[in-house]
């Protein structure tokens, strides 16, 4: 790629403040719809609050209404998203990306994984941490591409896409800090409340903290990698998102929340 692609930049901070961070489920669902509406290249990097983000087989859980209860009262709030893959737990200790471009093929799908998310891949190793795309077998959200360190193999950020409505959206986590043993256990247990019989293995899952020199790295010193790998790819224009996004992200996060009458309570607590 000669030229840079021009792409609009979102970086969602805890320091907008709770009413709008809690948003944060669905502003990658956001920046897909402005790809689509505009034609252009979109990039987020985002925190989070913590909460329990399902794929759309997860829906099919047999007892999804009493898995979905029990991660609310450990303090989880549990959405559903748009893209492929599974169960991920994200919190303070974690940091996403979200790539969106205009796109309708279906069978660039492959392709687009290796695009959209090598900046990813470029920004950690410029970072000191080279890792590649793979699988990492009977981890939580297990997919081909997601993220594993070139040394052993263990899953380091889970990364999804999802092709709807005039765009293509890749997106993913990066475990900075995150304990991958309770991680893992708390995702294991959710599964068998809902009644699965997925066994999950912690030791292919690690975080960027647990490799050998990097015990002191933070969740800002890889949002600076990121923004670095992103820029050597795409022209980033910074920006923020409308008071029209921040209205749709609203009504997004309403119609993905998963829920039950017996924790209206705090479901309507959690979007006030």
């Amino acid at each position: 790629m000669h030229d840079k692609v021009s792409a609009r930049f979102i970086d969602i901070q805890a320091s907008l403040g709770p009413g709008l961070f809690r948003l944060s489920p669905v502003l990658a669902e956001v920046l897909g719809q402005f790809s689509a509406k505009t034609g252009e290249w979109g990039v987020m990097v985002r925190e989070h609050d913590p909460y329990l983000l399902l794929g759309p087989k997860d829906r099919r859980l047999p007892h999804l209404e009493e898995a979905t209860r029990w991660a609310w009262q450990q303090g989880y709030p549990v959405f559903m998203r748009v893209g492929g893959g599974s169960v991920v737990l994200l919190d303070r200790t974690c940091l996403s990306f979200a790539v969106s471009m205009p796109c309708r093929d279906l069978t660039v799908w492959e392709q687009n994984f290796r695009v959209m998310a090598q900046p990813v891949i470029d920004g950690l190793t410029m970072l000191g941490i080279p890792c590649r795309f793979g699988r990492a077998e009977g981890s939580y959200c297990e997919g081909p591409f997601d993220l594993v360190t070139s040394g052993s193999g263990q899953k380091i950020s889970g990364i999804a896409q999802a092709i709807r409505g005039g765009s293509a959206l890749v997106s993913g986590m990066i475990l900075v800090e995150q304990d991958p043993v309770r991680t893992t256990h708390f995702i294991q247990e959710f599964y068998r409340r809902a009644g699965s019989g997925q066994v999950l293995r912690e030791s292919v899952v690690t975080a960027l903290n647990r490799l050998p020199g990097f015990e002191t790295v933070t969740i800002s010193a890889v949002r600076d990698a990121l923004v670095r790998g992103f820029a050597e790819t795409f022209d980033m224009r910074p920006d923020i998102l409308s008071p029209q996004e921040w209205a749709t992200a609203q009504k997004l996060a309403e119609a993905r929340l998963i829920a039950d009458p017996t924790i209206k309570e705090n479901c309507d607590a959690y979007h006030h």
